[in-house]
């Protein structure tokens, strides 16, 4: 079939054969198919009812409970081939062909129930770079869990409910699976809707209680609380605050910077990721072995710079011109 050409129209454009494929547009593209990676807001839309839709059955449905309704969805096209990101429930990859491999948002090591994302070789990249300077670097999965449970235990001595907050679609499951030991355990109503989703795709979570905004129904003792991100000065905070002197945690790759606790208001942060570090983005440009790099979100400039010093054509993608293969 050739090789890709790739453009920005209303998002990124690759037209390989007579076919065209938008990758995560954020408005509707006039293409044969869109590939929607996974069920972030900034990431999914209501697609042209004249394109097909790319996407898994757990983003269509965690799609549809935000608002977005996807249509009817396909997995399979002939020459295309979705590969596990890890980033969240039903999030992908896309590569066509062995032309164009487009990430998506994507996580270097497994969390939970989540995998690491998956890769092959294909002549281009086209790669996240949300934390794509060597100064972000996470720990080992296990020794956070480690550090949390400890943190809970020392809480729970003192008689404090603890609070773990991350993003409501994506961090909160991973918090909900990897601390539902603790009990008693609860979560945020929002939090508590995405769980339900993750449950009907088959991730074995054990049950909690959903909580509404007004915290009324908590017990008196120590608990866990599995809620979304939100500032200290939030009603919702303040209120667990006042009535049971809450311990408050936060999960983000953010939380390598050390201004970063004091920036959310919180008792603790912990680099706790569903992106790649540093290091793994070097590590999925390795196995790609692409031809041609193009990055996107985050450190672009920074990450292109350094693959070109490590022999890489790369090139930012934010700004650079419309067809970006000539």
């Amino acid at each position: 079939m050739g090789r890709a050409r790739i453009s920005l129209g209303s998002g990124i454009i690759v037209e390989y054969g007579a076919l065209k494929f938008a990758l995560d547009p954020k408005i509707p593209a006039p293409v044969d198919y869109t590939f929607v990676s996974h069920a972030h807001l900034d990431h999914v839309h209501t697609p042209s009812i004249k394109s097909k839709v790319i996407a898994s059955r757990a983003t269509k449905k965690l799609a549809i409970i935000r608002g977005y309704d996807l249509g009817e969805t396909i997995e399979h096209v002939d020459g295309v081939k979705l590969l596990d990101s890890g980033h969240i429930l039903g999030s992908r990859a896309i590569c066509i062909g062995d032309e164009v491999i487009y990430t998506g948002d994507a996580a270097g090591r497994e969390r939970a129930f989540l995998a690491k994302c998956k890769t092959r070789r294909a002549r281009t990249l086209i790669i996240e770079t949300t934390f794509g300077s060597p100064e972000y670097v996470f720990p080992e999965v296990q020794s956070v869990i480690k550090e949390v449970n400890e943190m809970i235990a020392r809480a729970f001595e003192r008689g404090k409910a603890v609070v773990l907050m991350g993003y409501p679609l994506g961090k909160a499951q991973v918090l909900s699976y990897l601390f539902s030991m603790w009990a008693p355990l609860y979560v945020h109503e929002r939090v508590a809707r995405m769980n339900d989703i993750y449950r009907e795709c088959g991730v074995k979570m054990r049950a909690e209680k959903a909580v509404s905004e007004n915290v009324e129904g908590l017990p008196s003792g120590p608990f866990v609380m599995v809620a979304p991100m939100m500032n200290s000065n939030s009603d919702f905070i303040r209120r667990l605050k006042k009535s049971h002197g809450a311990v408050l945690a936060v999960f983000s790759g953010w939380a390598v910077d050390r201004g970063y606790r004091s920036m959310m208001g919180v008792d603790f942060a912990f680099p706790l990721s569903d992106h790649c570090d540093h290091r793994e983005l070097l590590r999925i440009v390795n196995e790609v072995s692409p031809e041609l790099v193009y990055t996107t979100h985050g450190f672009t400039e920074e990450f292109a710079q350094e693959l070109r010093r490590l022999g890489y054509d790369a090139k930012p993608l934010n700004g650079y011109q419309s067809d970006l293969t000539q």
